[in-house]
C-alpha cells in the first residue's frame, strides 16, 4: 500500500539546483462555504483514480530526434573550430559524447517523480475532520493539522516552503511554494452527489516539469488501519 510521507525534492549536485525565489502563496479564506463539509472515512477507488506508474511514465525522459542530436553535434564542431580546438586552456582531441535525453532526468524530472512516488500516491484510506478552525487529514501512518486561511513557513527535506491553506470556492487547498524545489498545489472537494471524495494534486512549475494526479474516494465505515503516526 503506498502511504503519504515527507516530500522529498532534493536534487542530486549543486551545480544541477534549479534556484527559485521563494514566490508568493495564495490566500485562502478561512471559512469554508455553507453546506460543505469533507469529513468522514474515504477509501480509494482505484479505478476511478489516475495510476501514478502512468503519470511517471509522462515524466520519462524522451530520446532527442536525430536532427537535434545533429544540431548540438554541429553547434560542439563550431565551438570547438572557434576555439582553435581548445576549450579551457586544455586541448581537445575529440569532441565529448553529447546527451541523448532531453532535461536530464537527474536534473530536473527526478524531483516531481520522487514526489509522485512518495507524495501523490497516498494510502487507500483517509479520514478526513473539518472544524470552522481546522482541518485534519488522517492517513493512519501520518495525520496532517491545517488551520484554513493561515499562511506559515513549513520545513522540508528541500529547505524552506511557503505553505497556505484555506478554502477556495467548495474545495479545501493547500499550496506549497519553497525557495528550491517543486511546487505542489492539493485541492480536496466533494463530488457533486457528495458521496465522493476528490484529491486534485498538481505539482511542478518553476522550471520543472508539471505532473497531475487525481484521486478518487468513496466513503465508507471500515475503520482506518492504524500504525505510528507522524505530523506533518
Amino acid at each position: 500500500m503506498l502511504i503519504a510521507r515527507v516530500r522529498v525534492a532534493l536534487l542530486g549536485a549543486a551545480a544541477a539546483l534549479v534556484l527559485v525565489g521563494c514566490a508568493s502563496v495564495g490566500k485562502f479564506k478561512a471559512e469554508a462555504p455553507s453546506g460543505v463539509d469533507l469529513s468522514g472515512n474515504w477509501l480509494l477507488d482505484r479505478d476511478a483514480s489516475d495510476d501514478p506508474q502512468k503519470v511517471l511514465n509522462k515524466l520519462r525522459p524522451k530520446p532527442l530526434s536525430q536532427d537535434e542530436l545533429a544540431a548540438m553535434a554541429a553547434a560542439d564542431d563550431t565551438q570547438t573550430t572557434s576555439n582553435g580546438g581548445q576549450r579551457g586552456g586544455r586541448r581537445t582531441q575529440q569532441t565529448a559524447p553529447q546527451p541523448s535525453y532531453r532535461n536530464a532526468d537527474a536534473y530536473t524530472r527526478a524531483p516531481v517523480r520522487k514526489m509522485v512516488q512518495a507524495d501523490a500516491a497516498r494510502g487507500e484510506q483517509l479520514t478526513v475532520k473539518q472544524a470552522p478552525n481546522a482541518v485534519t487529514l488522517d492517513y493512519g501512518s501520518m495525520v496532517r493539522n491545517f488551520t484554513p486561511g493561515e499562511i506559515s513557513v513549513v520545513s522540508a527535506e528541500w529547505g524552506v516552503a511557503d505553505q497556505s491553506s484555506g478554502w477556495q470556492g467548495k474545495e479545501f487547498v493547500i499550496e506549497t511554494r519553497p525557495q528550491t524545489g517543486v511546487a505542489s498545489i492539493e485541492k480536496y472537494g466533494l463530488s457533486a452527489d457528495g458521496k465522493h471524495l476528490i484529491v486534485a494534486l498538481h505539482l511542478g512549475g518553476n522550471g520543472f516539469p508539471a505532473a497531475d494526479l487525481k484521486q478518487v474516494y468513496d466513503r465508507t465505515d471500515r475503520p482506518l488501519p492504524r500504525s505510528l503516526p507522524t505530523n506533518d
